[in-house]
């Protein structure tokens, strides 16, 4: 089997002349889609304020991080958001069988991203394909 050589490229942008780099423009994108992601985790948790509140110190964690503030969280809450983050992805996708799948646009899933089923005392997520409501 024939490997391809990885190359590097390099960029014409001298580092040193341009000064600091300007962050900010990336880290209000990624708050915007950050916030935007935990809006989506907050609704499918919304019967569970315990539940809610975890993913809110994860919120407020990532606020604090992203402002340059010391800030700690706990590990349970990380995972228990990112959990229930894969979930919503999944249910509103369907499992994803490899990393090379292709995941639709926002444009394409209309109003199909918000949050439908949650059941149980812990949160577990029943799933809903596309084509179902």
């Amino acid at each position: 089997m024939k490997q391809n050589k990885k190359t590097h490229v390099t960029r014409d942008l001298d580092y040193e002349e341009a000064g600091p780099l300007n962050w900010t423009p990336l880290f209000r994108a990624f708050k915007e889609v950050f916030d935007w992601a935990l809006d989506v985790v907050t609704q499918l948790a919304r019967d569970y304020p315990e539940e809610v509140e975890a993913v809110e110190r994860v919120r407020r964690f990532m606020h604090k991080r992203i402002a340059g503030q010391v800030s700690h969280v706990k590990v349970d809450d990380i995972l228990f958001t990112f959990g229930l983050l894969i979930g919503a992805i999944e249910r509103d996708l369907g499992p994803v069988k490899n990393l090379t799948a292709r995941f639709p646009g926002a444009d394409e899933l209309g109003e199909r991203v918000v949050p439908r089923h949650v059941t149980g005392p812990s949160i577990r997520i029943r799933p809903v394909h596309l084509g179902t409501n």
